[in-house]
């Protein structure tokens, strides 16, 4: 598992003044909601700015503070709408040697044999649920779909986790599967309507040509 590292300070004040201008100067507040205590610090803005393009949720952070070095995940970022500017992050503090839940990417891999043949893939499950010790963390789930053919799924009981990981999904969920390009039907009313309509159509043009001929 790959940990990323960022630089972090301690701040003491959490009103909102001080926190405006600590933006001001290009670092970000945020909380590290800790094991046994949290802790309040603040980030340089462009430094976390490109490590967060490069994580995600399962990545584990390790975040230098002037009391020692403390493994995080991100659990939440709050971002202005209009700028995506982040203007504040929560962190969660791993142990290493207790289990932890968090979400793992699902990977589909290749090209499924029913989308080949007109079917369109479905895709259920963007994310798993599992349980882990943090060094244990995958990256992803890579499931391969070259084969699924239409009519098929591909369920969590599927997915082999790796050694040390348990997926907390329902084994009978369905991650993938190929469905049949559906043709929308026209309505029996519809389709009278339609009928009608052209044969209106039809007439009023015959009446056109008789009276050009007279």
């Amino acid at each position: 598992m790959e940990y990323k590292t960022v630089k972090a300070e301690a701040r003491t004040e959490r009103k909102k003044g001080p926190t405006g201008r600590l933006r001001r100067t290009g670092r970000i507040p945020a909380v590290v909601y800790g094991q046994d205590q949290n802790l309040t610090i603040s980030v340089d803005a462009h430094e976390f700015g490109n490590t967060f393009k490069q994580i995600s949720e399962s990545t584990i952070i390790t975040l230098e503070t002037p009391g020692g070095n403390v493994d995080v995940l991100v659990k939440e970022c709050d971002e202005d709408l209009l700028t995506g500017t982040i203007r504040h992050i929560d962190f969660y503090e791993v142990a290493t040697g207790k289990l932890l839940r968090t979400h793992i990417q699902v990977h589909c891999k290749g090209q499924a044999k029913g989308v080949r043949e007109g079917g369109i893939l479905d895709i259920s499950l963007h994310e798993l649920e599992v349980e882990c010790l943090p060094r244990d963390i995958p990256e992803e789930f890579a499931v391969e779909i070259t084969e699924l053919e239409t009519g098929h799924a591909i369920h969590v009981s599927d997915i082999q986790a790796p050694e040390g990981v348990r997926i907390l999904n329902q084994p009978e969920q369905v991650v993938v599967s190929v469905v049949h390009a559906r043709v929308e039907a026209l309505e029996p009313e519809a389709e009278e309507e339609l009928v009608a309509e052209g044969e209106e159509r039809a007439a009023a043009a015959a009446e056109t040509e008789e009276g050009e001929e007279e």
